[in-house]
């Protein structure tokens, strides 16, 4: 009997990284990176899935998308992926409602063979990052507008008061690592590695 792939549920503080070294992961592991932000951005060019998901109100009036939509994209989203792939929930689910409904979904596609792994750096080390990241806008390099230490803060108090109700929740369901992203990526990456590894054969 073939055996099943591998997934992963990848949370991790704001800014350590869960980007590079997701899709890092899904690279090494031929795993399809779900990462719920790309799945917006990429119905949103879409104009066949922007009718389906009724997603045309919502970005002209630059509102936040609908959690009974991001709900059912995510569940879309996992369910469309090939059940000899493996799945990387990048990023998310961040809400323990999300959490939940992701545990039921995962179940429902057979998907047992499912790990989590989070991502931890100090809040001095997430604001640091944080405040010097950038991004390239418009042919040149700008901090993004959000990135103001009293913006930073109230993100954080937001981000780890539901984050941490998630992570308890999935703590109890799936095997769990806590790794450090302190350091340089390639550190970072062994010490992802390293842990990979053990779960290759469970």
């Amino acid at each position: 009997m073939t055996k099943q792939p591998l997934n992963i549920i990848l949370l991790g503080d704001p800014a350590s990284g869960k980007a590079t070294h997701g899709a890092f992961i899904a690279k090494k592991y031929k795993m399809y990176d779900l990462d719920m932000g790309r799945e917006l951005r990429s119905i949103s060019k879409n104009p066949v899935l922007r009718k389906k998901y009724r997603l045309d109100e919502t970005l002209e009036k630059g509102k936040l998308t609908p959690t009974k939509i991001v709900r059912q994209i995510l569940q879309d989203s996992i369910a469309a992926v090939p059940k000899s792939q493996g799945l990387l929930l990048n990023g998310t689910p961040k809400m323990i409602g999300e959490a939940k409904l992701v545990t039921k979904w995962l179940k429902q596609q057979k998907r047992e063979r499912t790990i989590f792994i989070y991502l931890s750096i100090p809040l001095k080390e997430t604001i640091l990052r944080m405040t010097g990241r950038k991004e390239y806008f418009k042919g040149k390099f700008s901090k993004r507008p959000d990135d103001n230490n009293k913006a930073l803060k109230n993100r954080i108090a937001y981000y780890q008061k539901n984050i941490a109700e998630v992570v308890t929740y999935f703590r109890k369901l799936y095997p769990y690592t806590k790794i450090s992203t302190i350091g340089t990526v390639s550190e970072a990456k062994n010490r992802l590695l390293t842990i990979l590894k053990k779960y290759e054969n469970i």
